[in-house]
């Protein structure tokens, strides 16, 4: 099910809720800067503008222990023998409501998967407003135990195909994880600071911690006198991590708020734990000046 959201300005947004309800397209102040499919006829491949959840990026071999018991999920990253971006990225989404500007929708989970037997439900908020896109999404406990989890969103932006050498990137300070041939953190990692990077001939496949304090956190893409910003609150129990990954067709930048590290169900870097009949909430916006 394809949906539209669209404001007098001229912003729209479409969302298939079949698709995990992602955003399949999204025009903020005249400019087309979401990508997706990165690649005619294959939707899923790079899942583009995924909803990742109950865990981001990869699990190392598909195994974790929580609570002194072991779990084994599919390794469907077969090639680097892990687990990645959870279960529902593919899944079918039921409407809740739908107005010429806002959605609202919600998936539930029975705990079904015998690699993450912890039921939830998650509510997802669209609502478009002039030159923005506020995204939310509640994560309930619906089970009788405590439950391991972390989100991130997976979108790849850019300015209508344009080639990303052209545009800048402005990030806020950051802590960068080393990571293994395998795409797992090493333990080590480094701080880099605030700053605007050139992406001409820039290759960037990273996953962060941002260390700037404050209620929320920036990354800003500069095409001329235009700026797309992704804001993502930070904070405890929020998004305090980050991904920025170009790919090889090098037209789109994926920038993603993330609520932990990789690998947190093992390595523990950000994994939040939810008691049962508990919420949390992530915020996140997309923006376009200029």
């Amino acid at each position: 099910m394809n949906l539209v959201l669209k404001n007098r300005k001229g912003d729209f947004a479409h969302i298939d809720l079949s698709k995990g309800a992602s955003i399949t397209s999204l025009h903020l102040n005249d400019e087309d800067v979401i990508k997706y499919p990165l690649k005619e006829g294959e939707p899923e491949k790079g899942y583009p503008s995924s909803i990742l959840f109950p865990f981001p990026n990869r699990i190392r071999d598909g195994k974790y222990t929580f609570e002194e018991k072991e779990y084994s999920l599919n390794m469907n990253d077969v090639e680097a023998h892990n687990a990645i971006h959870g279960l529902v990225a593919f899944e079918t989404f039921e409407l809740v409501s739908h107005t010429s500007s806002k959605l609202i929708a919600k998936y539930v989970y029975e705990g079904q998967n015998e690699g993450y037997p912890f039921p939830f439900e998650l509510k997802l908020t669209y609502q478009l407003k002039e030159n923005n896109l506020l995204f939310s999404i509640e994560a309930t406990n619906s089970g009788t135990g405590n439950m391991p989890y972390g989100f991130g969103w997976h979108p790849y932006f850019g300015f209508g195909g344009t080639a990303i050498g052209e545009m800048t990137l402005k990030a806020p300070r950051r802590r960068k994880m080393e990571l293994s041939e395998r795409y797992i953190p090493t333990g080590e990692s480094e701080v880099e600071k605030a700053q605007v990077i050139n992406l001409k001939n820039n290759i960037l496949d990273n996953v962060y911690a941002i260390e700037k304090e404050g209620p929320e956190s920036e990354v800003t893409l500069r095409y001329k006198k235009k700026k797309l910003i992704v804001s993502q609150k930070t904070g405890k129990n929020k998004l305090n991590y980050m991904v920025l990954y170009i790919p090889p067709t090098r037209n789109c930048i994926a920038i993603e708020p993330q609520s932990c590290n990789t690998n947190a169900f093992n390595n523990e870097e950000g994994l939040l734990v939810l008691a049962s009949g508990k919420k949390n909430k992530f915020d996140i916006s997309v923006s376009v000046e200029g």
